[in-house]
Order: C-alpha cells, then structure tokens, then sequence
C-alpha cells in the first residue's frame, strides 16, 4: 500500500467496520441484565469517554504520525518500564478482544449447527492463526462489503421497530442504579474501540493533521447512532428480562420484527463480521508480541520470522494464550479484561501527551486537545474510575497480567541475574526479620497462636533458616557467575 492514500471516508470506515462487531450482537443482553433499559445511558457515557480518549489520540497520531500507536506514543515519551509495560497491556488488550471474537463466532455458529461453545471458539483460533501463518492475514475488502452490508441491515431492523415495538418504556429510561449504568458503561467501552485502528495506520492517512481528528470524531459519532437506535429498537420489542436473558437480544428481536429469514440474514452477516474481526484481532496481537520481541523487551525468538513471511513464534504464543481466554465461554470476563486493558494503555497513552506538552513543547501538533489541560486530565480520570466499576475477577485477571509484565521487563530488559540478586536480598530481609521474630518469642516479648501438636516459634526458625540459605544461594552463586563473566570478557 502507497503511503498517505487513505482519505476521510476510508478511516470512518476503518473505525467503523473494526468496531461493529460482535459487540452490539452479545452485549446488549448483558447491559439489559446488569443497568435495564439504562443500558441506553450506559452507552452514552462510554461515547462521551471514547470522545475525550480519542481527542488525546487525535493529537499524539498527528504529531507522531507512524504506525505503532500506543506504543510509539510511549516511546516517545518515556524511558524505562513505561514503554515496555504498554506495550505488553496492548498486546493482552488484543489477546483477550481475540477471543471475544472467537466466543462470539461460537455463539453465532450455534444458532445454525449446534456445536460446544468453547471447542468451536479454539477452532476458529486455530484457523486464524493459520491464515495468519500462510499470510492471509487481509481480508479488509471482503470486512468492509460485510460490515456495510451489517450496517443497512441494522437500518431496517430499527425501521421495523417502529411497528413491532413498544416504546412507552421511555418514559422511565432516566433514573435507576447509578452504580450499575456506570457499570455497564465500562463494560460498553469495547463497543468503541474501532477509532484505534485509525491511530495505527495514521502513517497512511492523507493530511493526518486534518483527516484524523475528524475521522475519529465521526466514527464515534456514527457507532453512537447505530448503538443508541439499535437498543432502543430492542427493549422496544423485547421484554426486560428477555433481552436480560438472551444471548443475543438483537437476533431475537429481528426474529419478532422480520421473522426467520431477518434472523438468518443477521446471523450469516454478523458470524462473516466477526470472522473477520477475529483475524484481525489476531494479527494485531500477533505484530504486537513481534514488535516486543524484536526491540528485545521479550525473547528476541518472538521476531523471528518463518518460511511464509510471517512471525511464526508470535503467532504461536499469542494463539496459545488466545485459547485459554477462548476457553472459557465467559463473554463478559473477556469483554471487561479487553476494557482494562485498553484503560490502562489510555491512561498512560494520555500521559504520554502531557510529559511530551511538558519536554518537547517544539514538537509540531497540527491539531491540539481543546481545553487543555481539563481534556487529558477528564480521560485518564474517567479511565481509572472505570476500571474500579470493573467485575473483580476482571481486575484480578488484569492486575496479574501487570505485575507478570514487571517481572518479564526485569527478566529480559535488566537481567535475570539482576533480579536473581535483588530477590536473594528480598529473602535475606525476611530471613532477619524471621529471626528478630523467633528471638522475641523465646525471650517472652512477643507471642505466638498456638497452634495444635507444633512448635510455632520452631516453624519460625526453620523459615528463617530456610530464606537464609535461599538468599545467600541467590547473592553468592548469581554474583560469581557475574564476577567470572566480567573477568572473561
């Protein structure tokens, strides 16, 4: 592809197909079920955020025009572990948003062939990840035919609706349980996501400084209005708690608007949208774990590169874990890890603006955030405080990923024998602390629980004992293979 081809209407489509997915299909019985029909404020809320993000975005794409996004960004920015650790939460984002596709395609596929939900989830992984292996990665024409034909379908089904539904529901759409439409707004997030897709090719993109902005604006704009008439189609013609059951309250409801052949439409439709979201879910994770290997923040066997052209290790480790996420048929658990993700690397992106405000004030910004600094300050704000509204198991499953990232930065950016010293000091520490404890014990300054048939200030001072050989293996052993590898070079 020539660069800077890429006009307006090519990026609004971009947005738009990368994020009219198998949200709108999957999510809306689930908002049903946590916020009512204040699902409709929920998506609301998550427009207004994605609007403030993707402002942000528009400055830093226009004035670091090169593929890479988020973790061009940071790189710019910052040194140390910041670059490191958004580009390892950009790559979870599009692990986790892969297998979101693939439960969606196994949810889909249902409704034709009655088929296991997780085993139908990895296959698909599977056939992804070898149409990537064989560089078959693009399928943006036949994505874009299939997103265009999803949108004119969505139109008729809202224009149906109209004669199918009961709106005298909208009379008490305002109200409700705050905390659960904020909830559900941070689950809705990962609806809005597409504009991403316009910062990463922002190198190809005719009069970025114009184009992008604009771009990202009218792709909000867009997804807010099939969003926003596609729900309120759906509680119209649906009861609450069916749409609050339903595993996909907008098939349903085109089976009450159009009948069978409305649904099958929709059906074959969205399971090619999907697909397809899906491969490029999968591409994208992949070139993520390439770029981190090859500028050796992960094991420099990531980057390499196989017979077909393409980055075979990569592809392997992301499909890998990919699956285990696929597995577990949990459509909500992945959809908020995919948001977490996403906020974190928002949060830090948008940082990234301020620190490059603040040390390169040279830089030239064809297009600059309106209100600044209130608009930077309102997303990472609303970023974090939407993390909190998150499922706890989401936060636990995301906050691992984070410290393993750490840990992976010491591993393979500082050294394993750094950190093999600086954990032998950490266990020497407790090891002193574990003796002080036994020696106040046994001199009757401090007392133990008792616990039945053991010694408890004897289990004391053999874990002190234990942590204090551990760490003297760590310091002596690791700091004199150091010596001796210094002493040979």
């Amino acid at each position: 592809m020539d660069r800077r081809e890429l006009s307006l209407f090519d990026c609004v489509m971009l947005g738009v197909g990368s994020a009219l997915g198998p949200e709108i299909f999957l999510l809306l019985g689930l908002a049903g079920s946590l916020a009512g029909v204040h699902a409709v404020i929920s998506i609301c809320i998550a427009f207004v955020l994605a609007l403030l993000v993707g402002l942000c975005y528009s400055e830093l794409a226009t004035a670091i025009p090169a593929s890479g996004a988020d973790y061009v960004f940071a790189r710019r920015a910052f040194r140390g572990m910041l670059p490191f650790i958004i580009g390892w939460v950009v790559w979870f984002g599009n692990i986790v948003y892969a297998a979101f596709n693939a439960i969606a395609v196994a949810y889909f596929l249902k409704i034709i062939v009655s088929l296991p939900i997780g085993l139908t989830a990895i296959t698909f992984v599977a056939i992804s990840g070898l149409l990537i292996y064989l560089g078959m990665s693009t399928l943006k024409r036949v994505q874009n035919v299939m997103v265009a034909g999803l949108i004119f379908l969505l139109a008729v089904f809202v224009f149906f609706s109209f004669g199918a539904g009961d709106w005298a529901y909208l009379a008490g759409m305002f109200g409700g349980d705050w905390g659960a439409t904020f909830s559900t707004a941070a689950l809705l997030f990962i609806a809005f996501i597409g504009f991403e897709d316009i910062i990463s090719v922002s190198s190809e993109i005719k009069e970025p400084g114009k184009t992008i902005p604009w771009a990202i604006v009218l792709t909000l704009l867009v997804l807010l209005a099939i969003y926003v008439s596609v729900s309120l189609a759906v509680f119209a013609i649906l009861p609450l708690p069916v749409v609050a059951g339903s595993e996909n309250a907008v098939l349903d409801a085109a089976y009450v608007a159009m009948g069978e052949n409305g649904r099958l439409l929709f059906t074959i439709a969205g399971l090619l949208a999907i697909a397809t979201s899906l491969n490029a879910a999968m591409t994208a994770a992949t070139m993520n774990a390439f770029a981190l290997g090859r500028d050796g923040y992960l094991p420099r066997r990531l980057a390499a590169i196989g017979p077909h052209g393409t980055a075979t290790n990569a592809i392997l480790a992301s499909a890998a874990i990919i699956i285990v996420f696929a597995a577990t048929e949990a459509v909500a658990f992945v959809a908020y890890l995919t948001d977490f993700a996403y906020f974190v690397a928002i949060a830090i992106s948008v940082y990234a603006l301020m620190a490059l405000r603040k040390n390169q004030p040279s830089l030239d910004r064809p297009f600059k955030v309106p209100f600044y600094p209130y608009v930077p300050y309102a997303a990472i704000a609303l970023s974090l405080v939407a993390i909190l509204f998150m499922k706890p198991q989401s936060l636990f499953i995301g906050t691992l990923w984070l410290l393993a990232g750490v840990l992976a930065y010491y591993l393979y950016v500082i050294g394993l024998d750094r950190v093999k010293i600086a954990f032998g000091g950490v266990l020497l520490f407790l090891s002193a602390a574990g003796f002080v404890l036994y020696f106040m014990v046994d001199a009757g300054q401090f007392y133990l629980p008792k616990i039945e048939s053991f010694n408890s200030n004897g289990i004391v001072l053999l874990a002190s004992i234990a942590l204090l050989v551990s760490s003297l293996h760590f310091i002596l052993r690791t700091g004199k293979k150091a010596v001796l590898a210094g002493e040979e070079r």
